[in-house]
């Protein structure tokens, strides 16, 4: 019995390990540690929504798909060059990356923000206009995970680092 106390509080420890310890501010200006809080919790905060899938279905912009290994697309932003095709992306996606999309009618300041935040820490995750004709202005993708804002602010860049922190790696793990 007290081997798996012991075994079920190591596993715990090892699975909170990696979940950032980073601060974000609440409406009434009160420091809250967003490593407490589920990603749902954090995405409606920000006025976002997240979809978790169990298994693959068809969504805008898609989080699953089929793969060609020899159809890819680099890590890092692509504002200002021509986005990866569905296939490129959905590749990636399959191999673990974050993909954050935007409409390309998203006002430059909004792309400016998101193009700070791919700079600051590109490593699996891409930034590009999105060719789907997502009805959302603003989207991250990871396998069978999505989620839509309708803006880029100061509530929601948060939430975008909570998805990317958390869903960075997620695939086939092939």
């Amino acid at each position: 019995m007290r081997r798996t106390k012991i075994a079920a509080v190591a596993f715990a420890a090892a699975l909170a390990a990696p979940v950032p310890a980073w601060l974000a501010f609440r409406h009434d200006g009160e420091a809250t540690s967003l490593a407490d809080e589920t990603l749902g919790g954090i995405v409606s905060a920000a006025g976002c929504r997240l979809t978790e899938l169990e298994l693959a279905r068809a969504t805008n912009p898609p989080v699953t798909g089929r793969v060609d290994e020899r159809v890819t697309a680099q890590d890092g932003s692509y504002v200002g060059r021509p986005s990866p095709s569905t296939l490129a992306s959905t590749h990636a996606l399959l191999h673990g990356r974050v993909l954050l999309q935007y409409q390309p009618e998203l006002p430059a300041a909004q792309v400016a923000s998101l193009q700070r935040f791919v700079l600051r820490d590109p490593k699996k995750l891409l930034l590009f206009a999105n060719r789907t004709g997502m009805p959302q202005p603003v989207a991250a993708t990871a396998y069978l995970t999505l989620m839509t804002c309708p803006r880029v602010d100061a509530r929601t860049l948060p939430a975008l680092r909570a998805f990317v922190d958390r869903r960075r790696g997620f695939g086939q793990a092939f």
